[in-house]
């Protein structure tokens, strides 16, 4: 139980903070002697932040849902939902022909280890465009389809998808709270479409009435719900530097131990 609650705290904190939950995830679990594949679990815990998401951004969500049906905001309305639809088409494409492949870097740390060195960097690397203005709604279709692109590489363990895609949204023009907003909503269908996908292959007597599956997915929403408000707020300064520092910081550390371990 408390191993359950200690790995949804760390999805709910690092799944929308850019840091990589999968990246975390894999140490945390390595640290704690979990060797072997925790599928069901982390299905359950994604569907934890997934459940933060949609609570947090409920207004927006909402607004844009039934704006398709409101003439004035029509046009608005269905032009961030295609948007969002075509920027998680790389990653659909990618994540289904090397899905796999993708799913044996789960099993290593050190993959994770190098892959949050190189998600430092590009962090740090990102205060260069810190001074966007672009609105979430200002989205156009190349700048959704690189956005969508980006996300593709946050499929390793240890890349950042909040990250990756916040990143990629400020270089194509976005103010980094709208690159953010853009961000959580594309994590709606990249979570709960994977989600999807993983509970096929999983045998689900009695899962939604496990109290060890149920306890970190209440772990992963309380803390990943908290981790939101924390990122836009910080976002306000579009300065992602410190995270950069904290994921250089965990690859050297993660390296350490692994080296002694």
């Amino acid at each position: 139980m408390w191993e359950a609650i200690v790995l949804g705290i760390v999805q709910g904190i690092t799944e929308f903070l850019p840091i990589s939950s999968d990246g975390h995830l894999v140490i945390v679990q390595h640290f704690l002697g979990l060797t072997e594949p925790l599928l069901t679990f982390d299905i359950f815990i994604h569907l934890g932040t997934l459940a933060a998401v949609l609570i947090y951004f409920r207004k927006l969500i909402a607004s844009h849902a039934f704006g398709v049906f409101d003439p004035p905001r029509r046009h608005e309305s269905w032009r961030v939902i295609l948007m969002v639809a075509l920027a998680t088409v790389p990653a659909v494409i990618i994540g289904l022909l090397l899905k796999e492949h993708i799913e044996e870097t789960f099993g290593s740390a050190a993959i994770a280890a190098a892959c949050w060195l190189i998600m430092g960097l590009l962090l740090i690397y990102s205060t260069r465009f810190a001074g966007r203005t672009n609105r979430l709604e200002d989205v156009r279709a190349s700048d959704a389809w690189w956005i969508g692109t980006a996300q593709v590489f946050a499929l390793l363990p240890g890349i950042s998808r909040s990250g990756m895609t916040i990143i990629t949204g400020m270089a194509r023009g976005m103010a980094p709270v709208e690159a953010a907003r853009f961000s959580f909503l594309m994590a709606i269908p990249a979570i709960s479409g994977a989600a999807l996908l993983q509970l096929k292959d999983v045998d689900q007597a009695g899962i939604w009435t496990d109290s060890i599956m149920l306890s970190g997915a209440l772990a992963a929403f309380v803390v990943g719900f908290a981790a939101i408000a924390l990122l836009l707020k910080l976002l306000n300064s579009g300065n992602l530097k410190p995270f950069g520092i904290y994921c250089i910081c965990a690859s050297i550390v993660a390296f350490l131990f692994l080296s002694v371990s």
